[in-house]
């Protein structure tokens, strides 16, 4: 089975653009409060609001972990059985506080947006999932840890007991984020963007919060399931592992580089290269090396190239579009924040999309 076809990616258009035509016609109650939209800003990783009579932006941002907590619940209930360290257990569920973090302010930074705030939805189907104390101390010690990396805070939040909506030992993970862009000068929406930039590329640390639909699918299919051993850890622990949080040294760039545009790679992700509005061909001919654990995935559910580059990260966070000129300085800062940076190719002029150059040749 393909992502796309559990994802059902095309088939939801029609939703997506009955909600386009509803901030068409309801963009402008904001007029009243001297607020309106950025218009570039829509469809962008997040939305713009701009303060007329203020030289501020502020981005709003909303995202979740998706089926990623199914993959910890599942493993705590069979890890209890099989004895593990408390600490352990506990560690299944803070990851997940740190991908609900990751998942908003890495769209907010794409605009160039410092992160302020996020406002989390923990909902449940049977409130005794907030007496489960490996839960509730693993979600909550992720929290900490998100909000420190991002420098954000959790000012508000809902935690919702959505009986039969929701099942029994299962929850959903979601939040929306605010972050400022100060001056108005410094939002990144791909006005410069233009034939002979490079592509630049910041590197995943594992699976993230994309795929996990079509992993879980393949990995339960294994013998052993979650608990397959992978290196020193399980399968379960490697899909588990964060998304990393890439504020720091994407905000330096954003503040000191010339930055034209940038794309977080989350769903869909080799195709997001391509999400800037602009008609442009973008030639990737250097890929970064996959986390083991995707090229695991990959050859477990026997997908081809092209269908896990339109999947999984494959190695790949976040793209960065610049001159040239800005390598060694953007070399630098990832080497600063330790966070590995790659050359992947070259925005050229034609149609839009997307060219790999791998062991084979695709396109999207």
């Amino acid at each position: 089975m393909k992502y796309r076809e559990i994802e059902g990616l095309n088939k939801k258009d029609s939703f997506k653009q009955g909600i386009i035509g509803l901030v068409k016609s309801t963009g402008k109650n904001l007029l009243t409060q001297n607020i309106r939209l950025v218009p570039e800003s829509l469809g962008e990783p997040a939305v713009l609001l701009d303060f007329l009579d203020k030289d501020f932006y502020l981005a709003f941002k909303t995202d979740g972990v998706g089926t990623k907590s199914l993959i910890a619940e599942q493993m705590a209930l069979l890890a209890r059985i099989k004895k593990w360290p408390t600490k352990r257990i506990v560690n299944l569920y803070s990851d997940l506080g740190i991908d609900l973090i990751a998942s908003n302010v890495n769209d907010l930074i794409c605009l160039g947006a410092t992160p302020l705030a996020l406002s989390d939805e923990v909902a449940v189907g049977n409130y005794q999932q907030f007496l489960d104390k490996d839960f509730t101390k693993g979600l909550l010690i992720g929290l900490k840890k998100g909000c420190r990396e991002a420098k954000i805070t959790i000012p508000c939040g809902e935690s919702p007991t959505l009986t039969d909506v929701i099942k029994p030992k299962a929850c959903s993970i979601t939040g929306s984020a605010i972050g400022i862009v100060r001056p108005k000068q410094k939002a990144i929406l791909g006005r410069n963007l233009q034939a002979g930039d490079v592509i630049f590329g910041l590197r995943a640390r594992g699976i993230h919060t994309n795929g996990l639909s079509l992993a879980r699918k393949i990995v339960e299919k294994l013998p052993q399931g979650y608990f397959t051993s992978f290196g020193s850890k399980t399968v379960g622990e490697e899909l588990l592992k964060p998304t990393k949080i890439y504020t720091k040294p994407i905000l330096e760039m954003v503040n000191n580089l010339e930055i034209h545009y940038l794309s977080n790679i989350s769903g869909s992700a080799f195709r997001k290269i391509s999400r800037a509005s602009k008609p442009f061909t973008y030639i990737i001919d250097n890929l970064p090396k996959p986390p083991k654990i995707l090229t695991a995935l990959q050859q477990w559910g026997k997908l081809t190239d092209k269908e896990a580059y339109e999947t999984w990260n494959m190695g790949l966070g976040m793209t960065i579009f610049a001159p040239a000129s800005e390598e060694k300085k953007m070399k630098k800062i990832c080497e600063k924040y330790k966070v590995g940076f790659i050359k992947l190719g070259l925005v050229a002029k034609g149609p839009k999309k997307v060219i790999i150059k791998g062991d084979s040749l695709w396109e999207y």
